[in-house]
C-alpha cells in the first residue's frame, strides 16, 4: 500500500483531512475537468511525459458540502487513452486556504482496465484517490494542480496502481 509516493501523500492528506473540522466556505456545487499525465510511463526506461498513450481525462461532480464535517458527495467518469475508464460515487472535502482550496475526494469506481494499465492495475472494482490544490479566481472559477493514484486495495493482482498528475479547472455553481 505505501510503494509509491502517491499512496503516501494521499494518506498523509486524509489523517489531515480528518483532523481539520472547518471545511470551505463555498457552499456551492462544484465541476471540475481534469487532464492528467500518467507517472509510471509503462516502460522503465521512457522519462516523464505528455505523449498520447499517457494522458487522462477526468469529469467530476461534487455537491455543497453538507452539515456533517463538511464532506462532499460526487460522481466522477475517467478516460484514459489506453482505453481505461472509471465511473463511480465519491466522498470527499474541500479545505478554504485563503484563495487557494484543497480538495481530497475518494470514488469506489467500477472500472474497466485496458491496453497496458493492465501491467499495474487490475479489477472491476477499484478506489480513485484525487488530491488537488486550486486557485480562486473568482466566486466561480479555479484552475490548480493535484495527483490521482487508482487502486483496487489489493484484491487482485497486479494492484500498483496508476498514478498522475492532473491539472484541473473548476466551476462553482
Amino acid at each position: 500500500m505505501f510503494d509509491s509516493p502517491a499512496a503516501i501523500v494521499v494518506v498523509l492528506s486524509s489523517i489531515w483531512f480528518v483532523s481539520v473540522p472547518k471545511s470551505t466556505p463555498v457552499e456551492k456545487r462544484t465541476l471540475s475537468f481534469s487532464y492528467m499525465a500518467d507517472t509510471k510511463n509503462y516502460a522503465k526506461h521512457e522519462s516523464f511525459s505528455f505523449t498520447e498513450g499517457k494522458s487522462m481525462f477526468d469529469v467530476s461532480l461534487q455537491s455543497a458540502p453538507k452539515k456533517l464535517f463538511g464532506l462532499r458527495l460526487g460522481v466522477s467518469g475517467m478516460y484514459d487513452m489506453q482505453g481505461t475508464y472509471l465511473l463511480g460515487p465519491g466522498i470527499g472535502k474541500t479545505i478554504d486556504i485563503g484563495k487557494f482550496d484543497t480538495t481530497l475526494f475518494v470514488y469506489l469506481t467500477y472500472s474497466s482496465i485496458r491496453g497496458l494499465d493492465r501491467e499495474t492495475a487490475s479489477g472491476q472494482m477499484n478506489w480513485k484517490t484525487t488530491l488537488d490544490t486550486t486557485y480562486r479566481f473568482d466566486n466561480k472559477m479555479k484552475a490548480g494542480v493535484g495527483l490521482l493514484h487508482i487502486s483496487n486495495g489489493g484484491y487482485k493482482e497486479p494492484n500498483q496502481g496508476i498514478e498522475a498528475i492532473r491539472f484541473t479547472l473548476q466551476y462553482d455553481f
